[in-house]
């Protein structure tokens, strides 16, 4: 049978009050002696109290939900290891949902965890600008059950949510600047789904550098990805026929998708075509060549997410933040000077 606070009050010589109000860390005039011992007490009885019941009296059930788009995506699966590290640190359990890159599941995975009374949100949405009744559904649902909420690498549209993430516009500048350093002008771009805030921001980084360097944007040099690696082959198939030199594909997904497809058409990588990627997954650096790619401080991004939102669980009306990290260029072997 499990232990009670009653077994514990017993065993340790003291009231059900005072073991109450120690091991919910209540403010109570007790010695650190006796509450030393409590705790010990409960420890050596294996205490493990009830968290519906524990809920009932704090309001809080210390659970967070966290919602990822893909977690296939060694990004995502990264960034949500960081988070559960985070929140175990703080006594926090979490919830796993993931969205595959479908709004309307973001809405249902909301409802399911609503149900199951988190005490926040992490997220990383798959909402797009035009899925305008999931959106509505979304931020309805968040303001009728008052869920703290923070969105992490994508801004949830139409909604200042706090915010923590990356200057993807940075990471897109940067890769496009590289192969432009190295004498490249005619660059492929494959992009990711541009309705996602993070992917419409790799996307004019990559336009700004051109722009810096005086070369012309060619909509003809830039395919419409999906952050899979099938697009990665597509649209690297399709650019290499149109004589591109270099290619930055918008995640490592696709830059692998990329990277193969021009191995297939018989390119010697980092002479006959250079790619760049983004993201730094643990793939980047096994390939038979290394990829020169744009590496995102995942871990950081994550800790402070999470600890943003237990702020904004103990102060609720606190101002809203938006705290971006400054990606870095990661410069391995698939990048090269232009022969051209």
């Amino acid at each position: 049978m499990a232990s009670t606070i009653k077994d514990i009050a017993k065993e340790a010589g003291v009231s059900i009050t005072t073991v109450s109000l120690v091991l919910n860390n209540k403010e109570c005039r007790v010695s650190p002696e006796t509450r030393e011992k409590i705790l010990e007490t409960a420890r050596n009885l294996n205490y493990n109290p009830n968290s519906s019941a524990r809920a009932l009296v704090t309001k809080k059930t210390n659970t967070l939900g966290l919602i990822i788009p893909d977690i296939n995506n060694p990004f995502f699966s990264g960034l949500a290891k960081a988070i559960e590290a985070e929140a175990q640190a703080h006594n926090y359990s979490i919830i796993f949902c993931n969205s595959d890159e479908k709004g309307a599941k973001d809405v249902s995975n909301l409802s399911l965890l609503v149900s199951k009374q988190i005490d926040g949100l992490i997220i990383s949405t798959s909402l797009r600008n035009s899925d305008l009744e999931h959106i509505n559904q979304f931020n309805r649902i968040v303001y009728e059950s008052k869920i703290p909420v923070v969105a992490i690498d994508r801004q949830i549209p139409f909604k200042n949510y706090d915010y923590v993430s990356i200057d993807h516009m940075e990471g897109g500048f940067l890769a496009t600047k590289h192969l432009l350093e190295l004498g490249h002008k005619k660059i492929g771009c494959i992009t990711g789904p541009l309705e996602s805030t993070s992917a419409q921001e790799r996307y004019n980084g990559y336009l700004n550098a051109l722009s810096m360097f005086g070369v012309k944007p060619d909509p003809e040099l830039v395919y419409h990805g999906d952050y899979q690696l099938e697009a990665g082959l597509k649209g690297a198939e399709i650019l290499i026929n149109k004589g591109v030199s270099a290619i930055f594909a918008c995640n490592d997904m696709m830059a692998c998708g990329a990277y193969r497809q021009a191995r297939l058409m018989g390119k010697t990588i980092g002479k006959d075509l250079s790619i760049v990627g983004y993201d730094n997954i643990s793939i980047c650096e096994i390939l038979e060549q290394p990829l020169t790619t744009i590496a995102q401080p995942i871990s950081a991004v994550g800790k402070n997410a999470c600890r943003l939102l237990l702020e904004l669980i103990n102060e609720p009306q606190h101002r809203i933040q938006n705290i971006k990290f400054l990606p870095t260029l990661i410069v391995r072997n698939t990048t090269s000077r232009s022969e051209a």
